[in-house]
C-alpha cells in the first residue's frame, strides 16, 4: 500500500484538518442558505452545492479515519 504524507504532516493531522475544513464549509455554505431562505423564501442551489460538498467531505474523512484506525490496529 502505499502511503501520502502531504505537507510533511502525519496522516492523522491531515485527516483532523479535513474534518474541520468540512465543517467550516458546512457552517458557513448551510448558515447563507438557512439565512437566505428563512429571510427571503430563496432556495440558492449553489449554497446547496457548497454545503453538499463539504457533508460528502466529512463523510469521506471519518471513513478514512475509521479505515487508517483498523490499519493501526492490525499492525
Amino acid at each position: 500500500m502505499v502511503r501520502f504524507c502531504y505537507l510533511g504532516g502525519s496522516s492523522s493531522e491531515i485527516n483532523s484538518y479535513l474534518i474541520r475544513f468540512a465543517v467550516t464549509i458546512i457552517v458557513i455554505f448551510g448558515g447563507i442558505f438557512t439565512i437566505r431562505y428563512f429571510k427571503t423564501g430563496e432556495l440558492l442551489l449553489d449554497q446547496i452545492i457548497g454545503a453538499l460538498i463539504g457533508v460528502i467531505l466529512l463523510i469521506g474523512a471519518y471513513i478514512w479515519r475509521n479505515i487508517r484506525k483498523k490499519m493501526d490496529q492490525s499492525k
